[in-house]
């Protein structure tokens, strides 16, 4: 099992955009330094919350800052992007990160998003997969193309011209085959997780799922795919709310009201009931006793004793993601990533 990080990220309103991407930006080169696997970041379009609007363009900036960590797209809303964008923005991030994309498939969670790319009234799940299909079909293109489908009419047979090299889209990095799709499992009985399945894609369980919702996403992804266990274990990865403090009279901190842990778990919680998702919670519907059953608290070693009973509990699933929290100033929060990256082992 190795470790990622997934970086929501969901600050206070009032913080500045440049300051949210300045934490990214330094909580990643640490990451790398200390070989956690992977990254994957959110993408909201207007959210004052969440200030990341491009999860490729995020990708493309880290890119530059690391060496090792593969970068995921958590996700990248493909609805809302025409295929013939989507197909160069990949292709050049890929190329851009030498081959570390992890490509996140989504269509859109904030609903205020989908209004403004006036897709409200459309069946988005299905012009997302659309939209992928095509998507692939160009990454793939060796000629001048014209491809149609439901919803698209793509051509540069007119205007193309092979001596000039134009209307041919780039391959991935060193023409690589293997570009990876994950989709978010969230409430119960997930329609991602049946299809990631049947299509041997990855998922990641959301940091929000409580153990019965994880159970729950696991036996169903089990259920439907063609791989043996151990293999579909490893396209598995389960976020958590993680907490490592070396102090353990500082654990019951994490739940104090003002802590960034409990701030970013409000706010969401507040969005996912607005939108009515929140399945994912289970029974809980108090945020104080949803925090005792999502955090995962404690020093180094308590740490590593709670992921081996997730193994023996679940199996040995691929990644284990640490949800990346607002930079508080106050060190015993802010020291928890080097500790878990550093000091926890798997």
């Amino acid at each position: 099992m190795s470790k990622g990080i997934f970086y929501i990220p969901c600050y206070p309103k009032k913080t500045k955009t440049h300051k949210v991407l300045d934490d990214i930006k330094k909580s990643i080169t640490l990451c790398d330094k200390y070989n956690v696997e992977e990254a994957y970041f959110g993408e909201h379009i207007a959210d004052k919350h969440e200030k990341v609007a491009s999860s490729l363009m995020m990708a493309a900036s880290v890119s530059q800052l690391t060496n090792k960590i593969k970068l995921g797209t958590l996700t990248t809303n493909l609805n809302f992007y025409h295929p013939s964008i989507l197909a160069a923005q990949i292709a050049f991030l890929d190329n851009l990160s030498g081959g570390r994309l992890i490509l996140g498939i989504g269509s859109g969670s904030n609903r205020s998003d989908v209004e403004l790319n006036n897709l409200i009234e459309e069946n988005n799940y299905f012009l997302t997969l659309e939209i992928l299909k095509l998507t692939e079909k160009l990454l793939n293109s060796k000629d001048l193309v014209k491809i149609n489908s439901k919803n698209f009419k793509i051509s540069s047979k007119k205007y193309g011209n092979k001596i000039l090299g134009l209307g041919y889209f780039d391959k991935l990095y060193k023409n690589r085959k293997n570009l990876e799709y994950i989709m978010p499992a969230l409430n119960p009985n997930s329609r991602n997780v049946i299809n990631c399945a049947k299509k041997g894609w990855g998922i990641v369980i959301s940091n929000f799922c409580d153990e019965k919702v994880i159970e729950n996403h696991i036996l169903s992804y089990l259920k439907h795919t063609k791989l043996d266990k151990k293999q579909a274990l490893k396209k598995i990865r389960v976020a958590r709310f993680i907490f490592v403090t070396k102090n353990k009279e500082d654990k019951k901190k994490v739940f104090n009201q003002n802590s960034p842990y409990m701030q970013v778990l409000r706010i969401i919680y507040k969005k996912l009931k607005k939108n009515k998702i929140i399945g994912c919670f289970g029974e809980n519907n108090n945020l104080n006793k949803i925090a005792e059953s999502l955090f995962v608290v404690g020093t180094p070693l308590e740490i590593k004793q709670k992921i081996l009973n997730l193994k023996k509990k679940y199996g040995k699933f691929k990644n284990l993601i640490y949800v990346h929290v607002p930079s508080s100033g106050n060190i015993i929060f802010d020291n928890s990533l080097k500790l878990f990256s550093k000091n926890v082992k798997l």
